[in-house]
Order: structure tokens, then C-alpha cells, then sequence
């Protein structure tokens, strides 16, 4: 998953519980990505400066938001299923 443009590459994906998703910044800019559960539950994976990796396992299925706390127009979904 790249960050290009103040964008998510994709708007959405779809996983199975255990899997992985690398987010790479391909900007010029840091971001700082959240990933939000259906109750508003926020997970911060902290500041992501250009050029960085941040990998986020999703343990649990559901519904996640995934958005950059800096950038409020960056948002994707993330569906995991068992």
C-alpha cells in the first residue's frame, strides 16, 4: 500500500484475520496513520516520514478506518474476515 500524492494508493482491501499491510510513503511529507475500529476505538501508528514504512497486522476481523491524522482527506477501509 503507497501513500502518493496525499493519497492511499487503493481506497479499500479486503484481508483475512493475521494479515499484513505495509504502508509506504512515497510522499514528501510526513503522515501519521490511525487505524479506527467500529467503536471509534483509535489505534495511532505514529508519525511515518517520507521514505518509511509502517507494517500493521490486523488480528481481528472487522471493519477498520485507516486515515492520516495530519492529512484529514487521507482515508482508506480495511474489511478483515475470518
Amino acid at each position: 500500500m503507497n501513500q502518493h500524492g496525499i493519497h492511499f494508493s487503493i481506497p479499500s482491501v479486503t484481508l483475512k484475520v493475521g494479515d499484513t499491510v505495509r504502508f509506504h510513503n512515497q510522499d514528501d511529507v510526513t503522515h501519521n496513520i490511525m487505524v479506527i475500529d467500529s467503536d471509534d476505538n483509535a489505534e495511532d501508528q505514529g508519525l511515518q516520514k517520507p521514505g518509511v514504512t509502517i507494517v500493521k497486522k490486523f488480528d481481528q476481523a472487522g471493519t477498520f478506518e485507516v486515515r492520516c491524522a495530519i492529512h484529514p482527506k487521507m482515508k482508506m477501509m480495511v474489511t478483515v474476515e475470518h
